[in-house]
């Protein structure tokens, strides 16, 4: 599988968003299907897809990602 680490449109700022970004985190083997997963540290959010966080969508209203 080939994985795009290209800037998605609608993103907010690298600059902004990577300070945030936090991962990958690997899911405990016990879980059945583990996968790794991103966490925005601001508002705790957690996607498979990197991408996600990297949308102002994605956060919630009262994230620090927002306010920038």
């Amino acid at each position: 599988m080939k994985i795009n680490h290209s800037t998605p449109e609608n993103s907010i700022a690298l600059t902004t968003s990577l300070q945030y970004i936090t991962g990958p985190h690997w899911e405990p083997p016990t879980i059945p299907n583990a996968t790794t997963y991103w966490r925005c540290s601001s508002c705790g959010r957690e996607s498979i897809r990197e991408r996600d966080l990297h949308r102002t969508t994605f956060h919630a209203p009262s994230c620090e990602v927002q306010e920038c």
